[in-house]
C-alpha cells in the first residue's frame, strides 16, 4: 500500500497519478467507473477535468485512500463532493410512487407472473435508490429451495440478482445455493439480518462466499411472521457504507418484497436444518447439468403417462442438485 502521508503541495491530480502508476490498478478503477483509462491519466495531467458526479465513484473505487482524495479534491471543488439535503433525505425513504408501482403490478397479475415482476421491480429499485453514485453494488434474492415431503428446508437458491460492479451484471442469469456456511443461511435460520461491516469480517466468518471488491455487506431474512421464505442480500464497495438510515431504508424494503411470494412459499423457521455447501466456483458443474435433469423428469414422466408440469419437474432438478452438493461438499 503506498504511504498515506501527504505533501503539502500536493494535489488530488498528482496524488492520483501515484495510485494509477500501475496499469492494471488503473484499469481497475477504469472499470469500476465505466470510463476509460486515457480518461484518468488525462485527469492526472490536467489535459481535462472530470465532471462533478465522477468524483464520488472515484473516491468508492479506491477506499484505502478515501480521507486523502476527498481533503485534495475538496481543495480544487469544495462543493463536487457535498450531497444536498434534499439528496440525502431521498435515500432513507421509499417513495410513495414507488409504493404505488409495486401494488400496482401486485394486483394485475397473476400468482405465477407477479413474484417475477415484484421482485424484479424491487431488486432493481434497491440497486438504484442505495447507490446513486454507482459506485459499486450488488443485490442478491435467494429463495429457500422446497423440500421434500417431510424433510426440513437444507439449503438457499440464488434465484435473481441485480449489480452494476465490472464484470457481474450478468448476474442476473446464474444461480447458486447456499447453506449453514453462508451469510444468507444463517439470516434465515435466525431469523435477524446479518451484517458484515468490513471486507476482514466476511473473510473471517464466512469465506466461502466473499464477492471480488466486496468491502462490506449485509443479509436481511424475507420474513411473514414466523415463516422465512429466503434473504436478501446487498453487497457494497465502499467500506462501512451500511449506516443505520440505510439498514432501516433495506429492511422497508424486505417488508414490501412480502407481497411477492405466496403463503407457501414460506416456512416456518423451526423447520430450516441448513447443510454444508461448498463455494460457488465449485457448484458450477452440478448446477449445469440442471437442464438435463428437467427434460429427463419430463421424458420420464410422459413414458408414464403422469403429468408433471415443468414447475414441478425444475423443483425436483433442484432437489437433486441439492442432494448432491449437500453430501459432496468438497465436491
Amino acid at each position: 500500500m503506498m504511504n498515506s502521508t501527504m505533501d503539502e503541495n500536493q494535489t488530488w491530480r498528482t496524488f492520483l497519478g501515484q495510485l494509477i502508476a500501475d496499469p492494471h490498478e488503473r484499469q481497475r478503477i477504469a472499470d469500476i467507473m465505466n470510463i476509460n483509462p486515457v480518461t484518468l491519466l488525462r485527469w492526472t495531467t490536467g489535459k481535462s477535468n472530470p465532471r462533478p458526479d465522477n468524483l464520488p465513484p472515484l473516491i468508492a473505487a479506491l477506499p484505502h485512500y478515501r480521507q486523502q482524495l476527498t481533503i485534495l479534491i475538496t481543495k480544487e471543488y469544495p462543493t463536487a463532493l457535498h450531497i444536498p439535503v434534499s439528496e440525502t433525505e431521498q435515500t432513507v425513504e421509499i417513495t410513495a410512487s414507488f409504493y404505488t408501482q409495486v401494488l400496482n403490478t401486485y394486483t394485475s397479475n397473476t400468482a405465477q407472473q407477479r413474484k417475477i415482476a415484484v421482485y424484479n421491480m424491487i431488486l432493481q429499485q434497491i440497486l438504484a435508490h442505495l447507490d446513486i453514485q454507482q459506485a459499486g453494488m450488488t443485490v442478491l434474492l435467494a429463495l429457500c429451495v422446497p423440500p421434500r415431503t417431510g424433510q426440513p428446508v437444507r439449503s438457499l437458491r440464488q434465484v435473481n440478482g441485480r449489480s452494476n460492479v465490472a464484470n457481474d451484471q450478468q448476474i442476473e442469469y446464474t444461480t447458486q445455493f447456499f447453506g449453514a456456511e453462508s451469510q444468507a443461511g444463517h439470516a434465515a435460520s435466525s431469523g435477524h439480518p446479518v451484517i458484515i461491516q468490513s471486507k476482514q469480517e466476511k473473510l473471517r466468518l464466512f469465506p466461502l462466499h466473499y464477492y471480488e471488491q466486496e468491502e462490506c455487506s449485509v443479509a436481511y431474512p424475507i420474513l411473514l411472521s414466523d415463516q422465512v421464505a429466503g434473504t436478501l442480500s446487498i453487497i457494497s464497495t465502499q467500506p462501512d457504507f451500511f449506516t443505520q438510515p440505510y439498514l432501516d431504508l433495506i429492511q422497508n424494503y424486505v417488508n414490501l418484497l412480502v407481497l411477492a411470494f405466496e403463503p407457501d412459499d414460506f416456512y416456518a423457521l423451526n423447520s430450516l436444518n441448513l447443510g454444508i455447501l461448498p463455494a460457488r466456483q465449485q457448484q458450477y458443474a452440478t448446477l449445469a447439468t440442471f437442464k438435463h435433469r428437467v427434460t429427463n423428469h419430463l421424458i420420464d414422466a410422459n413414458r408414464s403417462m403422469q403429468y408433471l408440469s415443468p414447475t414441478q419437474a425444475e423443483t425436483l432438478a433442484w432437489q437433486e442438485i441439492e442432494e448432491i452438493l449437500l453430501y459432496n461438499p468438497l465436491s
